[in-house]
């Protein structure tokens, strides 16, 4: 007897989380519906340092491919949708010191950037102006650029992550 009152109760709580939506799953798809293609434009940089709004257009390209349903396309005029935006900073940070020399032993390459996510069909903006932060980093006598290629590829990441419909 009293394992069917148990059983009952389990059984309307998890109905109870089920309805309300706290399952922590969603039914649908994750992506907005309505777009197949995606024109990336160059990202701009108010960075002094070149190079990154290049490497991280060719990266939002290549996670948007392989991590979403989309297909980058680049004449803006056959796509559905655009994305578009700008490195805003590209900022270095000591993480880690040596105690004797004062020298630093770590560091940190960070990248700020903005971007916008637009259907160009309906107008309706997916992503406006949305800022996302990435970083790298590197020990003294390792390469700085490996380091920016990973800030670069995180926030590339980060990107196609804001690309998904929210809960």
């Amino acid at each position: 007897m009293r394992s069917v009152k148990f059983f009952t109760l389990l059984t309307l709580a998890a109905g109870i989380l089920y309805i309300s939506g706290c399952s922590g799953y969603t039914q649908g798809f994750p992506y907005p519906e309505k777009v197949q293609t995606v024109c990336v434009e160059m990202f701009e940089s108010k960075s002094f340092r070149r190079g990154y709004e290049f490497e991280l257009t060719e990266a939002l390209c290549k996670q948007i491919e392989a991590q979403t349903p989309y297909k980058i396309v680049s004449d803006r005029s056959r796509a559905d949708s655009l994305i578009y935006g700008e490195i805003e900073s590209i900022s270095q940070t000591v993480l880690n010191t040596d105690s004797e020399t004062g020298l630093p032993i770590q560091r940190e390459i960070g990248v700020n950037a903005v971007f916008t996510w637009k259907n160009l069909v309906t107008g309706k903006l997916y992503a406006n102006n949305k800022r996302i932060k990435a970083a790298g980093t590197y020990a003294d006598g390792q390469d700085v650029e490996l380091a920016g290629k990973a800030a670069v590829n995180k926030a590339a990441e980060k990107i196609v992550e804001a690309m998904q419909l929210e809960w």
